[in-house]
């Protein structure tokens, strides 16, 4: 099979379409370096706005539904943010972990003074913070387009527990500085974030969410990234839980030592939940964009097609052309040993016969003495005695080359110059005589004498004065002496 990468064929898919690329590694920072910008430890400061009313977002009221609730009695203008993005196996892996803690200061005193809000247990209004945990669990999908497909969120970013993501669910590198977190679950909600760093060390996020049910933006949010070490992250989570006054049981453990957080357990996605179940990981499905088969350039195909053509036009014109010096040679050969019958052959050197002994093989063809020899003629006389028949189409492409002025018969010089053509044949008679035993050479006298014999019958029946009792006699006489001659050859 051919490849696509010779000049031959049709160019990649893969040249004009990045999907088809099967250099592009699995690993996400091996990919496209600029991922390592959105890795690593970050404080948020967040500033929330009312996205009904305008202005900074307030308290809302709350009901009571025995636990902690986000929405309960907490200052909701602003809110701090503690992120840790990391990439599997050491940074060497296809799935980028977001994983993120949330904090909300104590409601204002002016809030807390309402006498409609119901006590909460382990809460004191303006007095104790909240802390949450969000995440969002994406890997690098077959695209190759910078984009990685996201699996699951879960915490703070799920109606509930956790959330399976909807198609179009996506973290993408939108350019060298530029993020975007976009999730969404059908008919239900949608939420995207804005990442843009300026350096290595300050950014800034954009977040809004929209109800779809409702047709109506229900929160936003805009916020300042610092980037910390692993120890400042650490430090500032606590002092952060000790500041807002977070009750014990909602402080979260952090870094989390495995993908399980209290209260969430089972919402980190499975190994069958990465490949092929949620989104298919590029670590452990395979490419659904393969490169296929290499095509042929047209111009290509249509030089080999007219080049195939030219070699076997070639080849079929050499065989041709051989076939017919075969049978060329057959139908000489099958002549010769005809007029062989009647004389001795000997070696050419130049001249096959003399004219006198090629007019009387001429006339013993020409059986009804018209100067001619007609097609019927030379038939019979090649198919008679022990030389053997002649294949029809050997005949015929024979008589073609004996008529040459496409008469229908043979005159004497299309003869002459026929058997001129037949030295080879001639020469070939001859050897096969010289080379024979005594006994095949009185075998060969014997049907030479019957020719013989032949002839001077038809010389009878033809001329009947022309015997012994009259006329000269010379017939019979020359009869007489060929065949004592063809007796004494079979002698010798």
């Amino acid at each position: 099979m051919g490849s696509c990468q010779s000049s031959l064929y049709q160019d990649c898919l893969s040249s004009t379409d990045v999907r088809y690329d099967s250099s592009i590694p699995s690993s996400l920072l091996l990919q496209d370096p600029r991922w390592e910008a959105l890795t690593g430890y970050f404080r948020v400061d967040y500033h929330n706005y009312d996205p009904l009313n305008g202005g900074a977002e307030r308290p809302i009221p709350y009901f009571y539904r025995g636990s902690p609730v986000v929405d309960g009695p907490y200052d909701r203008s602003k809110m701090v943010a503690f992120y840790n993005h990391t990439v599997t196996e050491n940074g060497e892996g296809s799935r980028l972990i977001m994983n993120r803690y949330y904090f909300r200061p104590p409601a204002p005193l002016d809030f807390c003074s309402m006498p409609s809000l119901p006590p909460l247990e382990s809460y004191e209004c303006g007095v104790t913070g909240y802390s949450g945990f969000a995440a969002i669990y994406s890997a690098l999908n077959h695209e190759n387009d910078g984009t990685l497909s996201i699996a699951r969120a879960t915490g703070f970013y799920a109606p509930g527990v956790s959330s399976d993501a909807d198609e179009g669910s996506l973290v993408t590198l939108v350019d060298d500085n530029s993020f975007e977190i976009a999730f969404r679950i059908d008919g239900v909600y949608s939420t995207v974030q804005s990442l843009v760093f300026f350096d290595n060390q300050t950014a800034t996020i954009s977040a809004v969410t929209t109800n779809i049910p409702r047709k109506a933006i229900t929160a936003a949010s805009t916020g300042k990234i610092l980037r910390l070490t692993e120890q400042q992250f650490l430090q500032q989570i606590q002092e952060t839980n000790n500041a807002y006054n977070v009750p014990d049981e909602l402080r979260i453990t952090s870094p989390m030592t495995s993908d399980d957080v209290p209260g969430l357990e089972g919402t980190f996605p499975s190994e069958d939940e990465w490949c092929g179940g949620l989104i298919d990981d590029t670590s452990c499905t395979i490419s659904p964009y393969q490169e296929p088969e290499a095509k042929m350039k047209v111009g290509y195909i249509a030089v080999f097609v007219i080049v195939g053509l030219v070699v076997f036009g070639v080849i079929a014109l050499w065989i041709h052309r051989k076939m017919l010096k075969r049978q060329e040679k057959r139908y000489k050969e099958h002549f010769v040993r005809g007029i062989a019958k009647h004389i001795n052959v000997t070696p050419t050197s130049g001249q096959i016969m003399s004219a006198e002994m090629l007019k009387k093989e001429f006339d013993l063809i020409d059986k009804d003495g018209g100067g001619t020899i007609s097609k019927e003629e030379l038939k019979k006389f090649l198919n008679s005695g022990k030389v053997g028949s002649m294949d029809d189409k050997d005949f015929e492409a024979m008589w073609t080359v004996l008529d040459v002025h496409n008469t229908g018969e043979i005159d004497f010089v299309e003869f002459t110059v026929f058997l001129s053509s037949c030295g080879e044949e001639f020469d070939a008679i001859s050897k096969e005589q010289k080379q024979m035993t005594k006994e095949e050479k009185f075998d060969y006298a014997s049907r030479r004498i019957s020719s013989v014999h032949e002839k001077m019958k038809l010389v009878d029946i033809e001329d009947p004065d022309f015997n012994d009792t009259g006329g000269d006699g010379e017939g019979k006489k020359e009869g007489k002496v060929e065949e004592e001659k063809l007796c004494d050859d079979a002698a010798q």
